[in-house]
């Protein structure tokens, strides 16, 4: 059984710079609204399989250009894909630093073969004990098998976990499971909820 209590954290959009809103929005010419593009991202199926790893980046790629009506080629959108995601929030590390030792540290983030090695550059893995990601371990949140399997392989309880995300859909899933959960949406909001819920060191 794990010992400590554990911090779960979401990284696009909590730890990283991932805005996969606006490139849409604007690739599409605006005929997705900025939540039609938000909600793309958890409801297309076809990413499901290339985030789970069960299938390679090209037939997601494909299908996201057809679905979107894109007037470019798969090539050319993994260009623009792959660059959505620019690294870490400035502070983010020196924040983490301050999360009180008492924490395990874990990482459950939705994520792929393009994004993540973006991420691995940045040396984030360094702050965190476990890292669960959703291509390595073949569920993607809001799945409830996918804190589950968080759960089973820490040997905790759902009441022993703290979880930070930026999508709501994501913090329900982990609060009907019993996880203790908070909607934040970048490092300034990620601070104040650290700091309010007494997780930093004075």
């Amino acid at each position: 059984m794990m010992p400590r209590e554990v911090l779960l954290f979401d990284v696009g959009g909590v730890l990283a710079d991932w805005d996969g809103i606006t490139p849409l929005v604007e690739l599409t010419g605006g005929r997705l609204s900025r939540e039609e593009a938000r909600r793309f991202w958890l409801e297309f199926a076809p990413l499901d399989p290339f985030e789970t790893g069960k299938a390679s980046s090209s037939g997601f790629l494909e299908a996201a250009v057809e679905a979107l009506s894109l007037d470019m080629s798969s090539e050319a959108f993994a260009q623009h894909y792959a660059g959505w995601v620019t690294g870490l929030y400035p502070g983010t590390q020196e924040l983490l630093e301050r999360i009180d030792p008492r924490f395990y540290m874990a990482i459950l983030s939705n994520n792929n073969a393009l994004h993540w090695p973006v991420i691995q550059r940045t040396g984030l893995e360094v702050h965190f004990d476990a890292v669960f990601l959703s291509h390595e371990i073949g569920y993607r949140k809001p799945d409830p098998r996918a804190w589950q399997y968080v759960l089973e392989t820490l040997e905790c309880s759902a009441s022993q976990v703290v979880f930070l995300d930026d999508n709501p859909e994501c913090v329900d899933a982990a609060r009907a499971l019993g996880v203790r959960s908070h909607l934040v949406k970048g490092r300034e909001a990620l601070e104040a909820c650290l700091e309010e819920e007494g997780y930093l060191l004075s």
